[in-house]
């Protein structure tokens, strides 16, 4: 008998609790979304260790299987997700890269990717201020390459993308 000890189900568990503490208010990206962007690409790397395990440890002798599983495991994400679905299925299907499941994850990779080795470089530019409002506020208007920065943070993502983030890693836990 065999037991299975996998940490795949409490992040995923954790990454569909966190959407629900990930909303943004009206001036600031709410930094939760840090915590929900590397816990799903956790839950998706577990997925596909466990995936790369349980194929090597069924094809090969108890005693390389983990040779074999560690070449496999030492592959980036986006290569073991390309890779897993050619060995489950011993050779027989490959991976569809142009379903929106398969786009959905590689979109999380690359998310976790800037998260995770964040480059900040400074950048400057110049700002056109508005006239004073009624509240003594001043509205103020970015250049477009630090507007296109600030759309394409991270923590931009929406709450709807979370949200089929977490059905992705659920679809790929069956």
């Amino acid at each position: 008998m065999h037991f299975v000890f996998t940490s795949s189900r409490g992040l995923i568990e954790s990454a569909e609790y966190l959407p629900a503490h990930t909303e943004d208010d009206d001036a600031f990206f709410n930094s939760n979304k840090y915590s929900f962007i590397l816990v799903a690409a956790a839950s998706l790397e577990s997925l596909l260790n466990e995936g790369i395990i349980s194929w090597a440890f069924r094809h090969f002798p108890k005693a390389d299987h983990k040779r074999h599983a560690t070449a496999f495991l030492s592959m980036n994400l986006s290569k073991k997700l390309d890779v897993l679905g050619f060995l489950l299925s011993s050779g027989k299907l490959i991976t569809d890269n142009e379903s929106k499941i398969y786009q959905t994850l590689i979109n999380l990779i690359k998310l976790r990717n800037e998260v995770a080795h964040s480059k900040d470089f400074y950048k400057e530019t110049d700002i056109d201020y508005g006239e004073l409002d009624k509240d003594g506020g001043r509205s103020f208007l970015l250049a477009y390459d630090i507007s296109k920065l600030m759309n394409n943070h991270p923590l931009s993502i929406e709450q709807e993308k979370c949200q089929f983030i977490v059905s992705s890693l659920k679809h790929s836990a069956r």
